[in-house]
């Protein structure tokens, strides 16, 4: 049991990339931590990091260790969700990515569920677009991704499944307060007069927003605004009159009821959508739970 408690250090410690940092993350002190990764290079014989006055990095024995130890955790907090699930309600750590519309459109009712059905499991929840969370579950940092799918050229990989759930369409996006919602049409030439708040992250929106203004012989739209945020991209279009363009579970009145999706000729695309997970957690009641819900909703929002 210490050896798993000095792989949770070790991991901790490889991806803050100081014992200092690490030790704050787990609530420990500084000199405990560096006992536990000492007791650990002892036990394992080897040296896992080489530190310096800026902290420390994996030794080539240090990333091969890691990639096996992140393993051991997946593996380790499946077991605990699997047999505590079977005596007092599922306990351990789930730790799962969520891509920005997930964590907007689905997300609080998904892990609000989860809390009240499962009091002693704790979930960790990333955020990010599947270019960063992808190669987190693939090594083995997380255990499931929400979010768009087709990352893989054929299959996600050994050991991870995919699991279509719909088919996500995207819109250009304006205020309901702006004249351009009472057109039945708007082209691009209409567009090109408003302010553009980008969402950096969302390569895909860039180039078919460019691909629309060349069509139309015009130059794209230079942003006003390039940001990670989504919540700051929202509150400039329901508030300044800015542009962005955003998936449709986004501007559903369910959930945005002060955004209206644009009929904007030439601007049609859309991208499969889904969960991607480890194979072992596929039995896992919490997993269960979230996918059934997520069904659920994407049904009631009329996405399938």
């Amino acid at each position: 049991m210490d050896q798993i408690w000095r792989l949770k250090h070790f991991l901790a410690v490889a991806e803050v990339g100081s014992v200092q940092g690490a030790a704050r993350t787990l609530n420990i002190s500084q000199p405990a931590l560096s006992k536990s990764l000492r007791l650990l290079e002892e036990h394992l014989r080897t040296t896992l990091f080489d530190r310096s006055a800026r902290g420390v990095v994996l030794t080539p024995m240090g990333e091969a260790f890691y990639r096996r130890a992140r393993e051991i955790q997946s593996e380790w907090d499946r077991s605990l969700i699997e047999l505590g699930a079977t005596r007092d309600g599922a306990q351990g750590e789930l730790r799962i990515g969520v891509g920005p519309t997930y964590a907007v459109v689905f997300m609080r009712r998904v892990l609000a569920r989860l809390a009240r059905d499962y009091p002693n499991l704790r979930v960790s929840v990333r955020m990010g677009v599947g270019a960063l969370l992808i190669p987190a579950l693939q090594a083995g940092e997380i255990s499931l991704y929400a979010g768009g799918l087709g990352t893989f050229d054929d299959h996600p990989g050994e050991g991870l499944d995919e699991l279509f759930l719909y088919d996500q369409s995207n819109c250009i996006v304006a205020s309901k307060d702006s004249a351009l919602s009472a057109r039945d049409k708007v082209e691009a030439r209409d567009l090109a007069a408003h302010p553009w708040v980008m969402l950096s992250y969302d390569s895909i929106a860039m180039e078919q927003i460019g691909r629309l203004f060349r069509s139309a012989g015009m130059t794209p739209p230079q942003s006003t605004v390039s940001t990670q945020s989504l919540n700051l991209a929202l509150e400039l279009v329901r508030h300044d009159g800015f542009l962005t363009s955003l998936p449709h579970p986004l501007v559903h009145p369910d959930i945005n009821p002060e955004l209206c999706p644009l009929n904007v000729n030439g601007y049609e695309w859309t991208i499969a959508s889904g969960v991607t997970y480890r194979s072992s957690m596929r039995s896992l009641a919490p997993v269960k739970t979230m996918l059934a819900m997520l069904k659920e909703d994407i049904a009631r929002l009329g996405l399938t």
